[in-house]
C-alpha cells in the first residue's frame, strides 16, 4: 500500500470516528431527553463525556490527513474549489463541536447539581435553553458532516464539459 492511500485509508476512518461519534451522541441525547429524573439524567451525560472526547482526536486524524493528502497530491488550498469549500466547512464544523462541547459541559454541571439538589435558583430554564441548542448541534453538524461527505464524493467544479 503507497502512502496516499495509506493516509486516505486514515482520512475515511477520521470520517467514520467522527460520523460515529456524532450518532452515538445524538442517540444517547435522545436517552437523556426521555429520562424523568435528574440523577440517570446525569449519569446518561456522564456517559457520553468519553464518546465526546473522541471528536477531539476524529478532527486532529482527519486534519493530519487530509493535509498529507494534499501534500502527496501536490494540492494547494486554492487548487481546487471543491477542496477549499470542504476545507471551509470542516473548519465551521470543527468550530462548532469546539463551541457546543462547551456547553455540553456546562448542561453535564448543570444537571449533576439539579440531581444533587444543589442547583440555584433558574437553573431548569438554563438547561431547557442548552437542550434546545444542543439539540440543534446535532442536526447541523450532520449536515455539515453530509456536506464534506457531498463535496468529497462529487468534487463540483473538478471536471470540465468540452461542448
Amino acid at each position: 500500500m503507497n502512502l496516499s492511500n495509506f493516509l486516505l485509508l486514515l482520512h475515511f476512518l477520521g470520517f467514520g470516528l467522527l460520523f460515529t461519534t456524532l450518532v452515538a451522541g445524538w442517540l444517547l441525547n435522545r436517552q437523556y431527553k426521555g429520562a424523568v429524573d435528574f440523577s440517570t439524567k446525569a449519569l446518561i451525560l456522564k456517559s457520553m463525556r468519553p464518546i465526546g472526547l473522541l471528536s477531539p482526536f476524529a478532527i486532529l486524524l482527519m486534519l493530519l490527513t487530509g493535509i498529507g493528502n494534499m501534500q502527496v497530491r501536490d494540492l494547494g488550498l486554492f487548487t481546487e474549489s471543491w477542496l477549499s469549500a470542504k476545507i471551509v466547512v470542516f473548519i465551521i464544523a470543527a468550530v462548532n463541536g469546539i463551541v457546543f462541547g462547551v456547553r455540553a459541559r456546562k448542561r453535564g454541571k448543570l444537571i449533576g447539581q439539579m440531581a444533587e439538589g444543589t442547583a440555584p435558583q433558574g437553573t431548569d430554564k438554563s438547561i431547557r435553553s442548552l437542550d434546545t441548542q444542543l439539540q440543534l448541534f446535532y442536526v447541523i453538524q450532520f449536515v455539515l458532516l453530509l456536506i464534506i461527505l457531498i463535496l468529497s464524493i462529487v468534487k463540483p467544479g473538478r471536471y470540465e464539459v468540452s461542448a
